[in-house]
């Protein structure tokens, strides 16, 4: 049995990108040109420009388009440590998001693993909750679904007291 997550079923698209996370990219569009619409109709066609950009960009940032850092997830799993975080991430996610506006630009301690570029971020993600667990953290032994930036940062910390024999 298939789930629309997985890649090649009918509710995914080329590259295992379920249908469903278009679904916020389309609506900031939809929403965007239909502003964008009212405001020419209204002659404020400098605001209409800016309402269109706005949107514009917006739905590119919460869609799947937006790549983002990425990872195979065995070059990942090999780097497994106490000491190294490794982040299955969505792009169009919301935690994800915030996960990576927190922890800005290249890090030794950080791995990105896109899970619609990996066949298999995808399988390890539906064995701890499918979509619903996004992101997901891996620190050393511990694996935490839906974390948020506190829960990752947390999880670092204590890994590193493990890593260095404290506790």
């Amino acid at each position: 049995m298939t789930s629309p997550d997985t890649p090649g079923s009918p509710g995914a698209r080329r590259g295992g990108v379920p249908l469903r996370a278009w679904t916020r990219s389309v609506l900031l569009l939809l929403g965007g040109v239909l502003a964008t619409v009212l405001l020419v109709l209204a002659d404020q066609l400098i605001a209409a420009i800016a309402v269109a950009v706005f949107s514009l960009f917006m739905a590119y940032w919460t869609s799947p388009l937006r790549s983002g850092p990425h990872v195979p997830l065995e070059t990942a799993l090999a780097r497994r440590a106490d000491d190294v975080a490794i982040i299955l991430w969505a792009p169009g996610n919301p935690l994800s998001a915030r996960l990576q506006t927190a922890i800005r630009g290249e890090r030794d301690d950080v791995v990105w693993v896109n899970v619609y570029q990996d066949p298999r971020a995808q399988q390890l993600l539906t064995e701890h909750g499918g979509a619903a667990a996004v992101p997901l953290v891996i620190v050393g032994d511990q694996v935490t679904a839906a974390a948020t930036v506190a829960q990752m940062l947390e999880m670092q910390e204590a890994g590193r007291r493990r890593a260095a024999g404290d506790g």
